[in-house]
């Protein structure tokens, strides 16, 4: 990979980043916002660095399973929590 990508990447990623802390600090009613950032910063790892577009199917495949399995993680979490007496 090019040195001159890899600096698009993270200059994209700060960029997200900074968006994202503006809009917590700011506005936090944008939630939704931010919410759009994070995919964004996702899609620059996953595409970006990960160059998951220029692999197989299958390790395409795993990656969605993993991807699938920490949404599936983190979606118990936050039910434990918003369901948990005080």
């Amino acid at each position: 990979m090019k040195a001159g990508k890899l600096v698009l990447i993270y200059v994209g990623l700060l960029a997200l980043l900074a968006i994202s802390a503006t809009i917590a600090i700011q506005f936090p009613q944008w939630a939704m916002l931010a919410l759009v950032c994070a995919a964004g910063q996702a899609m620059l790892v996953l595409f970006g660095l990960a160059q998951l577009g220029t692999h197989s199917p299958l390790v395409r495949f795993f990656a969605l399973g993993a991807g699938f399995w920490l949404v599936f993680l983190f979606a118990l979490s936050i039910a434990d929590l918003l369901t948990r007496g005080s």
